[in-house]
């Protein structure tokens, strides 16, 4: 669309989870943002990170009490440097890779008091609507917003919708809603909490990673290994025993080792530091997490963003028990692809690696070039 002169001097910001040390938040947010600056339009995120975000991804080592520092220090001696380069990483994307607002925001008073001058706002997408996350706000909601205009795009209630609003909160969320002038979901039981609680069906939207051309995701990930030879690539942001437990089985089948991103807060989550299955990667940022995932045999993981960029890549990959999370079971009935979930209770007799994502790809395709139609018309009717 080619935008008018009055267009450019209009602003847009956005809100989400752009600060989040994990993977696919920060790159949902890189999506989100170059998709509307794809339009020709003036936008930046919102750098709004509260305290209790900050203060949880940092490495072990540096949260806490002194006592609690020295003592995590000391546990994860081994790992502290890759930890830290791994933080350095995430911070070093958010400053690179994003327009940011001048300001950096911890709170909602913060925004409130700010008189931020957009034109439009939006809220989305990833978690930010799940009551449940540790670092939820209602900022997130944009009680701040004032007289500009408000898009929420694909914002996710989480992995199970129907428990991930507390009740107590119901009415409030069901009034901040009201005052959208575009409303959209990522999934379909989103949009069934969402009738349920403002009696309107918001369309469904796709995922912003799956907004970006494919060339511009195989562009950062690189063209150069960052491990050398053959392996599985394992990921997933909490502690999920079923997925270390699919990945040793694929690991004896084909005969390669396991490359794990992450160290979890208890030490008993971590034993698998001392299996030769595995072998740790730990300095990953946003960038070598692309990387991994284009270059591995397979990927195994419970993280709907793996399941993304594994097809995405065309990579192999198994999503440990995807039935269970709304977000992972759409994306591959979408995608014809539901052969890929791995259930835990009932794992498959085979492995195969043999994956035609031709019509993925076609489907992805059509999906992107409709949202990013929706999402620029709504933009420029109310821009108008």
């Amino acid at each position: 669309m080619i935008v008018s002169k009055n267009m450019t001097h209009k602003k847009i910001g956005i809100i989400t989870f752009h600060a989040s040390h994990n993977y696919g938040s920060m790159l949902q947010a890189y999506a989100l943002q170059q998709t509307v600056l794809g339009m020709g339009l003036d936008c930046e995120i919102i750098n709004f990170r509260t305290n209790i975000q900050t203060e949880h991804f940092k490495p072990p080592f540096m949260r806490g009490t002194i006592q609690g520092k020295i003592k995590r220090f000391i546990q994860y001696l081994p790992y502290c440097y890759s930890l830290f380069r791994k933080y350095e990483l995430f911070e070093e994307f958010l400053t690179c890779h994003y327009k940011l607002s001048d300001k950096e925001y911890s709170s909602l008073s913060e925004l409130e008091e700010a008189n931020l001058l957009y034109d439009v706002i939006i809220s989305g997408s990833d978690q930010i609507w799940n009551t449940y996350c540790f670092d939820f706000d209602w900022a997130y909601f944009l009680p701040f917003a004032k007289s500009a205009h408000r898009v929420a795009y694909a914002p996710s209630l989480g992995p199970t919708p129907f428990h991930s609003i507390r009740t107590e909160m119901e009415q409030q969320i069901k009034s901040l809603i009201q005052n959208y002038d575009v409303v959209s979901v990522r999934d379909s039981l989103a949009q069934k909490e969402l009738k349920r609680l403002i009696g309107i069906e918001c369309p469904i939207m796709i995922d912003p990673t799956l907004l970006l051309p494919i060339q511009d995701w195989h562009v950062m990930a690189g063209n150069v290994p960052i491990v050398k030879g053959k392996y599985i690539f394992l990921y997933t942001p909490w502690y999920e025993k079923p997925v270390f437990d699919a990945a040793m089985v694929i690991s004896k089948k084909l005969g390669l080792p396991v490359v794990v991103t992450q160290l979890y807060d208890s030490w008993k989550r971590n034993s698998w530091i001392v299996d030769k299955t595995f072998k740790s990667y730990i300095s990953t940022g946003p960038k070598e997490f692309l990387n991994l995932c284009k270059f591995a045999t397979c990927t195994v993981g419970a993280s709907f963003h793996v399941a993304v960029f594994s097809i995405l890549f065309e990579t192999p990959f198994y999503s440990v028990d995807g039935m269970k999370d709304s977000r992972v079971m759409e994306l591959l009935a979408m995608t014809k692809l539901e052969s890929r979930i791995w259930d835990s209770c009932q794992p498959p007799t085979a492995i195969s690696l043999n994956l035609n994502f031709n019509h993925a790809i076609d489907v992805i395709e059509s999906k992107r070039n409709n949202c990013i139609e929706w999402l620029d018309k709504k933009l420029m009717n109310m821009l108008g």
